[in-house]
């Protein structure tokens, strides 16, 4: 179930609203951030979420892409965000797991913010490698335009379903959403990071060969990779120890 909550600051008129966060929570114990990407949900890390839960606390947020003004969309923003929620959830610091753009978000959040991240996992981050609807895409791209470039990107095209793709349609052919998916577009290529990887204080593991969103095409698969390198990190118990305390 999805949860809700708000951050707020204390001002000399009351309690101001400054940050509202949706995210899915499952697991107890250290936790883990999960990021996904431009066009992706939380619910697309539930495989991901049920292997952490035997060892970890597992919080796959939702980014505010189509919620905040875009004129004041940037990935810069968008770790921000993801800074308020762990503020607010006395989270620090976290392993943050990102899925395309949300590694290019989580990656910023390491370099700006080290002391709040324990480690990264990252795999098809927009900051090394953008992939987006602009090259060639119409003013209103069509269901067989956005079913090509959605098969593209997913390693298993038959999750490519006709309502995902006629959800992802709807959205970027609405003005207010396709403005805000061009303005994220043309930061994640000016904040490229790739030449301050070297700036990074904590471990990094960079899932390779499993497609542009192996959370949903090769789940298990995706799942061992990540469980298999908290279990590397110093300081922290094994998945095994965990399950048998």
């Amino acid at each position: 179930m999805e949860k809700l909550a708000g951050y707020g600051l204390m001002t000399p008129e009351g309690t101001r609203l400054v940050e509202e966060f949706h995210w899915i929570e499952s697991g107890r114990g250290e936790p883990v951030v999960l990021l996904h990407g431009l066009l992706g949900a939380p619910d697309h890390w539930e495989a991901t979420l049920a292997a952490l839960s035997r060892g970890w606390r597992g919080l796959a947020l939702r980014l505010p892409i189509f919620d905040l003004p875009a004129d004041d969309l940037s990935i810069r923003r968008l770790a921000t965000h993801v800074r308020e929620f762990l503020d607010a959830q006395r989270i620090a610091p976290a392993v943050v797991v990102g899925n395309a753009l949300g590694g290019h978000v989580a990656l910023d959040l390491a370099l700006r913010h080290p002391d709040r991240v324990r480690a990264l996992v990252l795999t098809g981050s927009s900051g090394f490698l953008e992939r987006s609807f602009s090259p060639g895409v119409s003013r209103r791209p069509s269901e067989e335009f956005v079913r090509s470039k959605m098969e593209e990107i997913f390693y298993d095209a038959t999750l490519v379903t006709p309502e995902w793709v006629e959800s992802i349609r709807a959205l970027v052919n609405r003005r207010s959403h396709a403005l805000r998916l061009l303005q994220i577009s043309r930061s994640a290529k000016h904040e490229n990071l790739e030449e301050r990887l070297g700036e990074v204080r904590c471990p990094i593991r960079f899932v390779p060969n499993c497609g542009h969103g192996p959370m949903l095409g090769q789940p298990a698969a995706f799942a061992e990779h990540v469980t298999e390198f908290l279990d590397t990190l110093p300081g922290l118990p094994t998945s095994v120890a965990r399950r048998v305390g």
